[in-house]
């Protein structure tokens, strides 16, 4: 199944897929699949996940406006997670600034746009987007943005790591489609992970 958003936010759902292939250190789950005690992973997190990535298309940090204008099948990154209560987690809005201060020198590598926000209390979110067809390695390798992925597991509960494609013209009519859900459970040591395709 893919997941798709449209701009004016209507989703489409094709025909689900099943997988029975493994993944090391990743429980497989099947496109519609539902786990009890996992309401996060719940495929319908993702259909909402993908209308805010949808409207978040709007409000973005861009770097280099003429590659955001002219940008053909552009790589998208969701990110959701579930705070932690009872903490401080100022730590992590540094971080998100530092990340954001750095992004002019990822521009050249691919980087089209960040958004980051926190959507309700205790949700937070960031939508990236690049103009390779994959993540570059530059920006895995980012200091800052590797100290945000050490930081995770004490201040999230739970995360989805969203990987997607807005086929064609950004600026055009295209859709924003996930492909895959990575899902992280930190509830528990070692961490739970889970790895959902949609086509």
């Amino acid at each position: 199944m893919t997941i798709s958003s449209r701009r004016a936010g209507r989703l489409v759902c094709p025909a689900c897929a099943s997988y029975g292939r493994s993944v090391p250190h990743y429980e497989l789950l099947a496109a519609q699949e539902r786990l009890p005690g996992r309401p996060f992973t719940d495929p319908g997190r993702t259909l909402a996940d993908a209308r805010v990535m949808g409207r978040m298309l709007h409000w973005l940090v861009v770097p280099s406006t003429p590659a955001l204008r002219d940008a053909q099948d552009v790589t998208v990154v969701g990110f959701f997670g579930d705070l932690r209560g009872g903490m401080d987690h100022s730590a992590v809005y540094d971080l998100e600034a530092d990340v954001v201060a750095r992004l002019g020198r990822y521009a050249p590598a691919g980087l089209l746009s960040y958004y980051d926000a926190e959507i309700a209390c205790g949700l937070h979110g960031n939508l990236v987007l690049f103009g390779t067809p994959e993540v570059p390695c530059e920006w895995h390798g980012d200091i800052v943005h590797a100290r945000a992925v050490a930081l995770a597991p004490s201040h999230y509960r739970c995360l989805r790591l969203h990987r997607g494609i807005i086929r064609g013209a950004l600026l055009g009519h295209g859709h924003l489609v996930i492909k895959r859900t990575r899902y992280f459970d930190f509830g528990r040591q070692p961490a739970w992970r889970g790895l959902r395709r949609f086509e």
